[in-house]
Parts: C-alpha cells; sequence; structure tokens
C-alpha cells in the first residue's frame, strides 16, 4: 500500500503545485483569481483575506505531502481545500451564473459540471491515500515506486488538462454538426418560389412557331 500512497501524494502534490503557482505568477493573476473568489459569493472586503488563505493553504498541502513522514497531514490539508472548491463551485453553477474557474490561473473556460467531477475524483484520490494507511506499512521495490510515481504524474496532466479537453471535444462536436448540416443544404438545395414541383419545359423553337401562327 506504500505504492498506492506514493502515487496519490504525487498526483495531488502536482495538481496543487500548478494551482498555486498559477495564482502567484504574477499579480495580475492573483487580483483574477481575488474577483473569481468574490464572485462565488465570498464578500467583497473578505476575498482578499480568503484568496490568500487558499494559496497558502494549496502550498502547505505541497509542502507537507513533500516533508511531513507518510503525508498523511498534506492530504488531510488537501481534502479540507477540495471540499471548499466543490462547494464554491457547486453554489455558482445553482445560481446559474457564467464565471471562470481560475482555478490553475487566468482562464476564459466557465465553470461546469465537469470542474465538479474533477474535485470528486481529486478526494477520491485524497481518501484512498488516506485508506491506504490503515493498512499499515507494506515493503517497497523500485519497480513499484517508478510505476506509482508515473501513475501519478499522468494523473496530474490529465487533471490539469481538464478544461483543454473539455473545450477539444466541444469544439470537435460543433465542428462535425456544422458540416453535416451544410452537407444537408447543398443536398436539398434552394428551389426558387412558385417552382417547387415543376418540370422545365424544353425550348425547341415550338412555342415560338406556335405564337407566329396565331
Amino acid at each position: 500500500m506504500e505504492h498506492v500512497m506514493l502515487a496519490c501524494r504525487v498526483l495531488i502534490g502536482c495538481v496543487f503545485v500548478a494551482s498555486a503557482a498559477s495564482k502567484l505568477l504574477s499579480a495580475a493573476s492573483f487580483r483574477s483569481f481575488v474577483t473569481a473568489t468574490r464572485d462565488m459569493a465570498v464578500p467583497a472586503a473578505l476575498a482578499p483575506a480568503v484568496a490568500v488563505g487558499v494559496v497558502a493553504g494549496e502550498c502547505a498541502s505541497v509542502l507537507l505531502l513533500v516533508l511531513w513522514p507518510g503525508g498523511v497531514a498534506g492530504l488531510i490539508v488537501a481534502g479540507v481545500l477540495l471540499v471548499g472548491f466543490t462547494a464554491g463551485i457547486a453554489g455558482v453553477l445553482l445560481r446559474g451564473k457564467d464565471q471562470s474557474c481560475n482555478c490553475f490561473g487566468s482562464t476564459t473556460a466557465p465553470i461546469g459540471p465537469r470542474h465538479v467531477v474533477r474535485n470528486a475524483a481529486l478526494l477520491a484520490v485524497v481518501a484512498a491515500g488516506l485508506l491506504s494507511r490503515t493498512a499499515g506499512p507494506g515493503q517497497t521495490h523500485v519497480a513499484g515506486v517508478l510505476a506509482a510515481v508515473a501513475v501519478g504524474l499522468i494523473g496530474a496532466v490529465l487533471v490539469l488538462s481538464t478544461d483543454n479537453l473539455a473545450e477539444l471535444f466541444t469544439k470537435g462536436t460543433g465542428t462535425t454538426e456544422t458540416a453535416g448540416a451544410t452537407e444537408n443544404t447543398g443536398a436539398t438545395g434552394t428551389a426558387e418560389p412558385g417552382t417547387a414541383g415543376q418540370r422545365p419545359v424544353p425550348d425547341d423553337g415550338r412555342t415560338a412557331g406556335a405564337t407566329d401562327r396565331r
């Protein structure tokens, strides 16, 4: 079970490193996060303090995951933060407000159900890590350690790419629907008013001759 715990620590640690770094990347990034915090029904006067507390909590979680023996304390802090994040996102969805997440820096991707699913998956990872400690210490092997680190890194990349993957699939679906509509329009064509169902009359000169005889 040591390998399970290691994979969970790597995954959660990488996600929270990216999250904290994106908010501290520049003053503009942090201001954007403060704005997003205020939009999540946090009072305007408290939004800066809450934003600072969130970033401090993310940094503390990473340090505890790396330095604290066993990493349990870091997972607990991460779990508390994830519960708070999920509650804020759920509140935005319930109010029907169109707002970007700013979870990993400034982004135009609006908050959606996928963010709740993502946080639920991260909470499941936290729970798996904590439960692995109840089984007691186990033996570790080099191959197992490498596999655990690889699994954690891959999982972190997938979590951090949630918005990009969702945007990619959304664009793909929209392109397919547009192409289908264009093909249907081209196949059907547009008939002129009053000519639908009529056959074209051949112009072989007989019409003109009949007119002259009259």
